[in-house]
């Protein structure tokens, strides 16, 4: 027979050590002590008290939770509200033993909440931690909601493959990050992986240099267990989603965290890449064999990151340089097919005594603030198509969009334009070949990280007029969308 405590409308409940027992002699006698909490009525656990649910704890539509001890769940918990609700300021721990993952569902405010059963906990809604996030057994799998980290919110315990954020649906793990504190101290890492056949543990690490945030801020991760397309002979079978809102003006230094059984080819060829199938593949450093992890320094803009081919006989169009030291004896060089960014956004590019470089671009090099060549060290830069001889640069990313000339003028899926002048010193012309006047159409143009800095919904003309007067110099990239069809262009700003 199935017993339900059920609180009726109207009512409050003080949980004291007696409800405790309780809801625990319902589940020692084999009962199924489902609690079920009412519109109109609440329980409130005290502060030292514990209420232990060994069936399933559902929150009615105008029902509450005012937990102030510690609610210890075998089942699933179940919010029915709409709204967003505070659960209060205690600990929940779901703690089952079934073979089944328990669900948390509902829009769910919790203080602390501690995940300790090797089922593990499957998150059906959104679900904010103020406190401490506590992984001690089992895959927390996040599916398409999100799981927010609060300003102060700390991960415990040691995520690994057994115990993490799984992360490989459309939610994302948020961490809010302290507006009015020190953007420098702002160091996390985000616990998460995925459960693809064997589960792999795969952390992304975010350490912010300088920012300015919102207080409605936050930086979420989410990945693919899968090669991206257009990597090639050596890469990972893994790709990070980063993204961001309320943050600007930032730099941050990223590191992923890569197992071993994702590389395809030979690890000490894998570059760490910013790839996106409409932008130039931006170049970071070189995988790290020791450690399998993947950085990127000096970051202004967030995207999706994953390991491609190093040693590559292109180079790729943008390369970046950061936090970098050409030491003693050592005699390098690096190059791109378009532009090489040397250190800038608070990182740095040392040329130490002794130490030798070459840079090679086929349009831009900027050297940036933080480039330093010290007294006997020797770099030379120039502009050139014959690249670096070895090769020892990471590999060009795959053509997905030409540069004004189409890849396939005959896709029925392309808008056909060209951009003049081109170079410009800021204003510039579109002149639209496949597009019909009188058409909506959305324009995108990104700087050379990938960054928008230009975003408008038009009526297509035969020719548009736009401006990067108040732009800086370099290489920007412009994509159209019109009656799914779509173009990408670059303009090189003087």
């Amino acid at each position: 027979m199935k017993k339900t405590l059920t609180i009726l409308t109207g009512s409050s409940v003080i949980s004291r050590v007696g409800l405790s027992l309780f809801l625990f002699f319902l589940a020692a006698h084999g009962a199924l002590a489902q609690t079920v909490i009412t519109s109109g009525s609440s329980i409130t656990v005290a502060p030292g008290s514990a209420v232990i649910s060994n069936d399933h704890l559902i929150l009615q539509s105008g029902g509450s939770l005012n937990n102030q001890g510690t609610v210890v769940l075998k089942k699933n918990l179940e919010n029915q509200n709409l709204s967003v609700s505070s659960l209060g300021t205690g600990d929940f721990e779901f703690s089952g033993s079934g073979t089944f993952s328990q669900v948390i569902s509902g829009q769910n405010v919790i203080r602390n909440l501690a995940v300790n059963t090797a089922a593990g906990v499957t998150n059906a809604g959104n679900t904010t931690v103020n406190g401490v996030l506590t992984l001690t057994n089992g895959l927390t799998s996040l599916g398409n909601y999100n799981l927010v980290l609060g300003p102060v919110a700390v991960v415990s315990g040691s995520p690994s493959a057994t115990n993490m954020i799984v992360a490989t649906g459309s939610g994302q793990l948020q961490k809010i990050f302290p507006f009015s504190g020190p953007s420098s101290a702002w160091n996390f890492t985000f616990p998460v992986g995925d459960a693809t056949g064997t589960p792999e543990y795969s952390p992304v690490t975010l350490s912010f240099n300088s920012a300015s945030a919102l207080s409605t801020n936050y930086a979420g991760v989410n990945l693919v267990d899968g090669q991206f397309p257009g990597t090639t002979t050596s890469y990972l079978t893994r790709y990070w989603n980063v993204t961001q809102s309320g943050i600007s003006g930032f730099s941050c230094n990223a590191t992923f965290q890569y197992p071993t059984a994702d590389v395809v080819g030979t690890e000490s060829d894998i570059f760490c890449f910013k790839v996106d199938p409409l932008l130039p593949w931006i170049a970071y450093n070189a995988s790290n064999t020791g450690t399998h992890q993947l950085t990127a320094h000096g970051l202004s803009s967030f995207g999706t990151f994953t390991g491609n081919v190093g040693d590559g006989s292109v180079p790729p169009a943008i390369r970046s340089l950061q936090d970098k030291t050409i030491t003693s004896g050592m005699v390098t060089c690096a190059d791109a097919t378009q532009t090489l960014l040397i250190a800038g956004n608070g990182t740095f590019y040392t040329v130490a005594p002794g130490g030798s470089v070459t840079h090679i671009a086929g349009q831009n090099i900027l050297y940036e603030p933080g480039t330093t060549v010290n007294a006997s060290g020797y770099m030379h830069g120039y502009i050139s198509t014959i690249f670096c001889n070895p090769y020892i640069h990471p590999g060009a990313a795959p053509v997905f969009a030409g540069t004004g000339d189409l890849a396939n003028p005959l896709s029925p899926h392309k808008i056909s334009f060209t951009i003049y002048p081109n170079p410009t010193t800021g204003k510039f012309t579109l002149a639209l070949e496949g597009a019909v006047p009188g058409e909506p159409a959305h324009v995108d143009i990104f700087g050379i990280l990938g960054e928008k800095v230009f975003s408008k919904d038009l009526i297509l003309e035969r020719t548009q007029e736009f401006s990067l007067a108040e732009r800086p110099a370099g290489v920007y990239v412009i994509h159209v969308a019109s009656s799914g069809k779509t173009m990408t262009g670059k303009i090189i700003r003087l």
